[in-house]
């Protein structure tokens, strides 16, 4: 899946309770809308069933706050019923907003 407006390509799959998305591109203010109708689809309906959002993050070249959003609004569902979000092999660039963030914590996997 990707917007006209943004430079951001995703790829969904399910597996059982875990949600996998890819993420590849920029993720800013362009390609938030985009990301947060991924995670709305993959939560929808199914919130309960969905304990583990997990986000390749090896593509995101870049990364601003407003991108991060979805992700944060996901991580906020989740959490309330019992799930959580893990952002896997972050690069340097996405760290380095994650630590300014005080959000490193979601990175949980290896760096790319």
């Amino acid at each position: 899946m990707r917007s006209a407006q943004s430079t951001l390509a995703v790829e969904v799959e399910r597996d059982g309770e875990m949600v996998w998305v890819r993420l590849t591109g920029d993720l800013d203010v362009t390609s938030s809308p985009l990301l947060q109708t991924v995670v709305d689809q993959a939560l929808a309906g199914r919130r309960h069933a969905c304990k583990l959002l997990a986000l390749d993050m090896s593509g995101v070249a870049f990364a601003d706050a407003s991108g991060l959003t979805p992700i944060l609004m996901a991580r906020g569902m989740l959490a309330r019923h019992g799930g959580r979000v893990e952002l896997w092999h972050c690069r340097r660039g996405v760290l380095r907003l994650l630590r300014i963030l005080d959000l490193d914590e979601l990175c949980t996997h290896e760096p790319a």
